[in-house]
């Protein structure tokens, strides 16, 4: 893509969240045909939003969502920090046009991951965290349907990013395997999906790692005090609408209360 075209499709999705319109598409003229142009356009966008960003969250970690979605491999996007709020929280729904629910662990940073020191493994990106927090994620995008726009599309707008909901930090996560942590969505009462931490790229620790090697590789890395969400340990992504009442269970570390009004 043109700078030009990258430019304009910039300015699309931006104008679509200013005026809370869903698309079909990107024009055809400057729709992204790439993974690469699509981070070309999310790029542009938040420097266009001028927003700050309190962190990332990742995409597609499950087999599955990969096969929909027709990629290789996980993708990215930035949380806003005016979208990301502590637990319980209330969400006004008709701000959100999918209110899709990942059940997630999220890792704040306590130091940099630089693009010097990559590629990352799970073990190294470890060292680096202050604290895990149970999470979720709410997924939205400016699309009429989320696997009709596609992944190159999705990371366009900001990877499908719409909220994102943290408890407090348990003390005690590193004492426990994250792989085979038990998580469960509950709406309204009644449990919807459940998940184990390997659903997230066989280790949550791992999408962290994998987030800190592509940031490396596009040159600017992971920063201390950033949040990184790590993607769905549960197959199946709930949906929400006005006056429902979420709960995300992590077991002994924790649980996030969540209500759209």
């Amino acid at each position: 893509m043109t700078p030009d075209q990258v430019d304009r499709a910039a300015q699309c999705l931006l104008a679509a969240r200013q005026e809370h319109r869903a698309l079909a598409a990107l024009p055809e003229d400057c729709r992204p045909r790439s993974i690469e142009d699509g981070y070309r356009i999310q790029d542009a966008l938040i420097a266009r939003l001028a927003e700050p960003v309190a962190g990332w969250k990742i995409g597609a970690t499950g087999a599955k969502v990969q096969r929909m979605l027709g990629v290789t491999e996980p993708f990215s996007g930035r949380l806003l920090a005016a979208n990301v709020r502590p637990a319980p929280a209330t969400i006004e729904a008709d701000r959100l046009f999918m209110r899709g629910l990942e059940v997630e662990f999220a890792f704040r940073l306590g130091r940099d991951l630089p693009p010097g020191d990559g590629p990352y493994e799970a073990t190294t990106v470890a060292d680096a965290v202050a604290s895990l927090h149970p999470a979720i994620e709410i997924i939205d995008c400016r699309y009429e349907s989320l696997t009709e726009a596609g992944a190159a599309q999705l990371i366009a707008d900001d990877g499908a990013h719409g909220a994102f909901v943290f408890a407090d930090a348990p003390e005690n996560w590193r004492d426990i395997d994250l792989r085979t942590q038990a998580t469960t969505l509950s709406i309204n009462g009644t449990e919807f999906s459940r998940g184990v931490g390997a659903n997230v790229l066989g280790d949550p620790l791992r999408s962290l790692a994998w987030l800190a090697t592509d940031r490396a590789r596009r040159g600017d890395g992971l920063r201390a005090g950033e949040i990184i969400t790590t993607g769905s340990t549960c197959e199946a992504i709930g949906w929400a609408e006005a006056g429902d009442g979420v709960e995300a269970d992590f077991g002994t570390l924790g649980r996030v209360h969540l209500t759209f009004i």
